[in-house]
């Protein structure tokens, strides 16, 4: 049975954990930065004990402090929760748990918005201090709105790249299966690229078309940070992105840590 433990060393390592709805990803907060993140398919264990068996041994006493974790997948959530308390003999922090959300939200039933949202928004208001605007490339796309005041005040969600292309070839009879590609011409010269220019082309024009109209909610053009596991794919074709960030899912979820500790030590 995995021991509780009341207070953690804030000067020492922590290891957090994202888990999205198809990898895991996992790294070492420390001195406020996200170091050595790595990622698995959500229902490989033993690649995740791998990893998180790599991220022990680079804490200096093999052990981290803490380990926080941020999901959206509940099923997993309990299988990694109980799997890392077992492992380290502590039962590990949960975001929105004992763990408090990074930043305030402000959105209609603020309990149904997504942990890896909330956990992005307050990594990007910690480091912005500002309006800003945060784009998730991930398996669904969202651009969420952040206020001046700090808190996650709406946002959009659709399918992504990968999403839409799998789609496109499982409720068709005709059309392959391809992965996500920006072809050389605007218009797809065969099938394939017709589905690659049309998805990847269209998910670039609705971001600009969202990001446009929360600056006419704002008055002004916001900061946009862009993330993602599609961020390398998508950058390069939307030159109103102003700041990617890796990881910062993962980033957010530190912050929320340290605040944790800051008020659990009464700083």
């Amino acid at each position: 049975m995995a021991v509780k433990i009341p207070r953690v060393d804030p000067r020492a390592p922590a290891i957090v954990i994202d888990i999205g709805n198809s990898t895991v990803s996992v790294a070492t907060w420390h001195n406020d930065q996200v170091k050595t993140p790595l990622s698995v398919p959500i229902d490989d264990m033993p690649k995740f004990e791998q990893v998180l068996e790599a991220h022990c041994k680079d804490c200096p006493t093999g052990r981290p402090a803490a380990c926080v974790i941020g999901s959206v997948v509940p099923a997993a959530l309990e299988r990694i929760r109980a799997f890392v308390g077992d492992k380290l003999n502590k039962d590990p922090l949960v975001v929105g748990e004992k763990v408090a959300l990074p930043i305030d939200v402000e959105c209609e039933q603020p309990e149904t918005v997504g942990i890896d949202r909330i956990c992005s928004a307050g990594a990007a208001y910690d480091r912005l201090q500002t309006a800003c605007v945060v784009v998730d490339f991930g398996s669904a796309v969202t651009v969420d709105l952040i206020s001046d005041d700090g808190a996650l005040i709406g946002g959009a969600i659709f399918p992504g790249p990968r999403m839409q292309l799998r789609a496109l070839h499982e409720y068709t009879a005709g059309l392959p299966a391809v992965e996500p590609a920006f072809p050389e011409s605007v218009y797809g010269r065969n099938t394939a690229e017709a589905m690659q220019t049309g998805v990847c082309r269209g998910v670039a024009g609705a971001v600009r078309n969202l990001v446009e109209g929360y600056a006419t909610a704002l008055n002004r053009w916001p900061q946009v940070l862009a993330t993602g596991g599609d961020l390398e794919l998508m950058m390069p074709h939307c030159d109103f992105l102003d700041t990617p960030v890796q990881h910062l899912v993962l980033r957010g979820i530190g912050v929320a840590y340290t605040r944790h500790i800051a008020q659990d030590m009464g700083v």
